[in-house]
Order: structure tokens, then C-alpha cells, then sequence
């Protein structure tokens, strides 16, 4: 539904970039530095929830769905993981 809706594609979209901006202004450190790792972060989220839209239109099971998206998390985490995997710490 959300899909073949216009209007719904846009408003998640603000939602995510809403969700974006909220989480730049909780994370530390210069404002350049909190909005690029929200940006990542962001970008990451946006990724894995089309991904679950995409495996549920295609009908995969909920144990499937979950499974894959853990594994499929895990993947792209890692690969945030060189940039910003000090960052928390900081």
C-alpha cells in the first residue's frame, strides 16, 4: 500500500529524515560530525526497512524475514563499523 502511494512514499520519507534529525542532535561532538554519522546511520536504517518491504512483498515468512534481516543488519553495521565504530566512544 505504502508503495503505490505517492503521498505515503513521501511522508516515510519525512519520517526518516525527521528520525535523521533527531538523532544528529543527540549524538556528540560538532555539528558537522553529528549529522554525518546520523546521515550513515540514517542511510542504514532507510536500507534495511526497504529491504523488509521488499522480502514481505515477496512473501517470505516472518521467521524468514527476521533471520535474513538479522543477518542482513549485521552486514551492512559492518560496514559502518571502520567509520564509526570509534565515534561511540568518543
Amino acid at each position: 500500500m505504502i508503495a503505490d502511494s505517492p503521498t505515503l512514499v513521501a511522508r516515510l520519507r519525512e519520517l526518516h529524515e525527521l528520525r535523521e534529525h533527531a538523532l544528529a542532535a543527540t549524538l556528540p561532538g560538532d555539528d558537522l560530525t553529528r549529522r554525518a554519522a546520523a546521515a550513515q546511520l540514517g542511510a542504514a536504517h532507510r536500507l534495511l526497512f526497504q529491504r523488509a518491504q521488499e522480502l514481505t512483498m515477496l512473501g517470505h515468512s516472518p521467521e524468514h524475514l527476521v533471520a535474513r534481516m538479522i543477518e542482513e543488519a549485521g552486514r551492512v553495521f559492518d560496514l559502518l563499523e571502520p567509520g564509526l565504530g570509534d565515534y561511540a566512544i568518543a
